[in-house]
């Protein structure tokens, strides 16, 4: 299994390459000009390639630093509480909604008003 670094580095050496057979292509697509296109696009590439090496040179420091895994840590912890509160909260918004509208339902409750299974008056009609 490779390190990170190798990982990146490995994905680095790609892009450049790729970088070399797209301006290769470019190369020929521009004709007199294709010569400072060819070193604009690899100094684009170049650019782009060192810009991810230091974007994952600082997340790798990032995360050998305490004080950046504990406000992680922090933020994580926060962003499990607040998912909780929010579903809780919907869920008790789902479960009032379905209270009404079975409250509301003609099928949950007998034409006279009665719950359904509530023992009738004596005489009352009975339903079809």
């Amino acid at each position: 299994m490779t390190d990170a670094r190798s990982a990146w580095n490995d994905t680095g050496e790609q892009l450049t390459a790729l970088g070399s057979k797209l301006g290769a292509h470019f190369e020929q697509q521009r004709g007199p000009e294709r010569e400072n296109a060819r070193e604009q696009t690899q100094e684009a590439f170049r650019l782009l390639g060192d810009a991810i090496k230091d974007a994952f040179d600082a997340l790798g420091a990032a995360a050998r630093d305490e004080a950046v895994r504990q406000d992680a840590k922090q933020v994580g912890r926060s962003l499990v509480g607040a998912l909780d509160v929010t579903f809780r909260e919907v869920s008790d918004e789902v479960r009032k909604a379905f209270d009404r509208s079975s409250a509301d339902s003609p099928a949950e409750s007998g034409k006279d008003g009665k719950e359904p299974g509530a023992p009738r008056e004596p005489g009352a009609p009975t339903e079809p």
